[in-house]
């Protein structure tokens, strides 16, 4: 007679699964709360305590840790370790199928409590997945009800597991104990100022997207905490997303996120590079504003909106091609607009998730390093030179410090009347990105703003700023020539912020 292991805390289609083992003459062995649903549902069950003659104790925390359970889970189909269960009375268990306390829904609920938080890290789950896995060709391991079926199938028609569908469900099994550590160790690493010395990446494929960034590419999007608006992604309308859509949203949503609670911010992204965005009371002006700042580039760019997205604004947008319009809700009637062309998507993402790690992959690991979240008002900026800010300049500052974190290095912006009229992006030469800047913008620049992500290493772009009569510079400070951009500034007249804040963004 074969044997089962069953000890699961999601009972979902697990009762379906076990009749078909118990119709094929399998004996069904189990815990506790497992062994009292399959009961329920008339299907036999030996308790783990009758096989090894031992309760469960300290209020469940051991039940499966002994050795005639882990044996013939451990023991191969040889002579010789099929002879040694024997001597104990242990026959051999030929499936496991298990999952674990639910530790990734109680971080969404119950982070703060640490007691809640330690009850719900599994021991024995894992302990047997990995012993399930590592003897693959003579025990097979389920951890997932996605392939229930497959199993179901051969019990059904009498077949044996081929051993390459075993080998792929011991990778998962292997996989999905990782990744659960993984939520543990993140968790109690969880404001340490210092990183821990192992790190793992965690991530639940969540979908299939259209491709990467280049159509030969296959790509797919993993999600590491429930809690992300990625998680489940409220796509509206509009064919597939790609591994490009993804981090356009991702950059999108978190500049969103930095206007949350203002009036009406529209943005438009492209290649990961705000090309446009403003602030204004009236939502369809905002999004006017922001793809006047750059109509070429945003031709095939996505759009995003910090407020719920309304007819009128829709209806401003309908004739240009976008991409993506991400918003956290959409009203009826911009729905209707907007569902006329067949593959824009329309993606809804309510604001509020902070990430707070940043990963790059290198060949062979990763770097990692905390994100650029931190947030300094204007009036902890240092006046270097020029006269003080007025109220309405000081708006532009905060507006534009704001999105120049978002704009690749070496990375500079011009921002007028809570607009964003220009951006020099990318570029290897910092005095490039300053000429870049005032050659896209659709607008006059006297009297704008200039911010850049990092110090001035020279003083020419403060004299190319003045020739256009750009107003105000805020960049870090912090280079060995801040001397002479500072006079330089002071002469000609440029009021010039030190920040003290890189915003690098490579």
């Amino acid at each position: 007679m074969k044997r089962a292991l069953i000890s699961v805390y999601n009972k979902e289609r697990i009762d379906g699964i076990a009749a078909v083992l118990h119709q094929a003459g399998w004996e069904i062995v189990s815990t506790g709360g497992t062994a009292a649903f399959l009961r329920e549902r008339s299907i036999p069950v030996t308790e783990v305590s009758g096989i090894t003659n031992f309760p469960e104790i300290l209020d469940g925390r051991v039940k499966t840790l002994h050795p005639l359970i882990f044996g013939p889970v451990l023991a191969k189909k040889t002579a010789g370790h099929l002879k040694q269960l024997e001597e104990f009375h242990a026959g051999k268990i030929d499936l496991v199928i298990i999952n674990f306390y639910p530790f990734e829904a109680a971080l969404e609920k119950s982070a703060a409590d640490l007691d809640v938080m330690l009850e719900n890290i599994d021991i024995g789950g894992p302990a047997l997945v990995r012993a399930a896995a590592k003897n693959f060709k003579d025990t097979l391991v389920l951890i997932d009800e996605n392939d229930y079926a497959a199993v179901i199938a051969a019990v059904e028609a009498g077949n044996d597991i081929p051993l390459e569908l075993r080998k792929r469900l011991a990778q998962k099994a292997f996989a999905y104990t990782s990744f659960y550590d993984s939520l543990v160790a993140g968790y109690l690493a969880a404001g340490r100022e210092e990183p821990p010395d192992f790190m793992t990446i965690a991530g639940r494929r969540a979908r299939s997207l259209r491709y990467g960034e280049n159509p030969h590419q296959a790509a797919f999007l993993a999600i590491r905490d429930r809690r992300s608006p990625f998680h489940h992604i409220d796509q509206l309308h509009g064919k597939e997303l790609s591994y490009n859509n993804i981090l356009d949203m991702a950059m999108m949503y978190e500049l969103l996120n930095d206007f949350q609670g203002k009036k009406h911010f529209s943005s438009v992204v492209k290649h990961q590079n705000p090309c446009g965005a403003a602030l204004d009371a009236d939502q369809a002006t905002a999004f006017q504003a922001a793809f006047a700042g750059d109509p070429r580039s945003a031709y095939g760019g996505i759009v995003g909106f910090n407020n719920r997205l309304e007819g009128e604004t829709a209806a401003a947008m309908a004739d240009i091609f976008f991409e993506v319009i991400l918003a956290p809700d959409f009203s009826a009637e911009a729905l209707k607009i907007l569902r006329r062309k067949k593959n824009l998507r329309l993606i809804r993402m309510p604001a509020g998730y902070v990430e707070r790690s940043d990963f790059k992959t290198i060949p062979g690991g990763f770097v990692h390093q905390s994100r650029d979240i931190l947030s300094f008002a204007v009036d902890a900026f240092e006046l270097k030179a020029g006269k003080p800010l007025g109220k309405k300049e000081k708006a532009d500052v905060d507006f534009g410090w704001k999105i120049i974190k978002y704009v690749k290095s070496n990375g500079i912006i011009l921002v007028k009347n809570l607009r964003l009229i220009g951006v020099g992006a990318g570029q290897a030469s910092r005095i490039d990105s300053v000429e870049l800047a005032i050659n896209k913008s659709q607008t006059p620049v006297s009297g704008a703003v200039l911010l850049s992500d990092a110090f001035f290493p020279f003083a020419d772009s403060i004299e190319l700023a003045a020739r256009h009569k750009i107003a105000i510079v805020v960049e870090t400070g912090g280079s060995v020539r801040d001397t002479d951009v500072i006079l330089t500034a002071q002469k000609l007249n440029v009021s010039l912020l030190f920040t003290g804040i890189r915003h690098f963004r490579h």
